[in-house]
């Protein structure tokens, strides 16, 4: 689309900023384009090893007209480009594992659909978007946060083709993205995944008549619940808890046999441990669900 709206990754915020002024506003099922700033933009990541004075901010806000709060948004994901380079970190005090890591930086090739690890290492790419999120009603959450507001949801199933739904919280939601990651491991268990640069390619609508309390991904013929929280346990349950509030309105069953075809059927994992705040998401099926919104395929208009 030649005349595609687009946002370059220097409109960069630190947080999901509700009083910014919006870089870009579109209409529903317009596609649009964001560029994201990733370790390496700037040069600073090798030229000193301070990798704590690094951060991966958000692009935005893009204004969506006619979105409005208490309303849900539905972000399809088109495309995701990246860069041909990538970087890793470890610092003292992150990660999860017992005993910590130290202090490294490791900058990676990326050629013919894979990362280059090391001489005899090739990680085939899987791009995703780490942070996408709306503004919310109150406060201007760090871009490294999670919330019911999405952000940092370190997902890896939000690829291409997959779809983001999110409540409104401000006026024309105001939506950032960001944290591109040529690939990673569901827990981003060493602090970082294969951070890139790049750019993405969303379009948004609103869905009249559904209410979700926090993110919804569909992704690969799934429904994915994110929970954030303190703990891993406290993620998990906000994450089982909503999957088991959706299911139950579709299918009007009983909490309890609702709760049965989860244990059956849903699978319970980690989006990322190592951050101020854990997210868990819970996988089920799309099959499992009679009605829309929870159909993969991509709104018509």
């Amino acid at each position: 689309m030649l005349n595609m709206l687009h946002a370059s990754h220097e409109s960069a915020s630190g947080s999901f900023d509700r009083d910014a002024t919006p870089v870009i506003e579109v209409s529903q099922g317009e596609q649009f384009s964001l560029g994201a700033r990733s370790l390496l933009t700037g040069g600073l990541f090798e030229s000193t090893g301070e990798y704590e004075k690094l951060s991966i901010p958000v692009t935005g806000p893009v204004a969506v007209r006619g979105a409005n709060p208490g309303d849900t948004l539905r972000i399809d994901v088109h495309e995701i480009r990246i860069a041909d380079r990538g970087a890793m970190v470890t610092l003292p005090g992150r990660g999860g594992f017992t005993g910590g890591l130290g202090r490294s930086g490791r900058v990676v090739e990326i050629a013919d659909g894979s990362v280059r690890f090391d001489d005899d290492i090739r990680i085939p790419i899987r791009p995703m978007i780490g942070k996408i999120g709306v503004a919310p009603a109150d406060g201007n959450p760090n871009s490294s946060t999670v919330g019911m507001h999405g952000g940092n949801m370190d997902c890896k199933d939000v690829t291409a083709g997959s779809a983001v739904i999110l409540p409104v919280q401000s006026a024309n939601a105001l939506l950032y993205a960001g944290d591109l990651h040529a690939v990673q491991g569901d827990g981003e268990c060493s602090l970082t995944a294969v951070e890139v640069e790049g750019s993405v390619v969303l379009s948004c609508h609103v869905l009249p008549g559904v209410t979700v309390k926090r993110p919804v991904v569909l992704s690969g013929g799934s429904v994915i619940t994110i929970g954030d929280g303190e703990t891993l346990d406290d993620a998990a349950r906000l994450a089982l808890d909503d999957m088991l509030e959706l299911l139950q309105a579709d299918r009007k069953w009983t909490r309890e046999k609702t709760a049965m075809l989860m244990s059956a059927a849903a699978d319970v994992s980690v989006s990322q441990l190592v951050n101020a705040r854990a997210s868990v998401k819970v996988s089920l099926a799309a099959r499992y669900f009679t009605s829309a919104p929870f159909s993969l395929e991509p709104h018509q208009h």
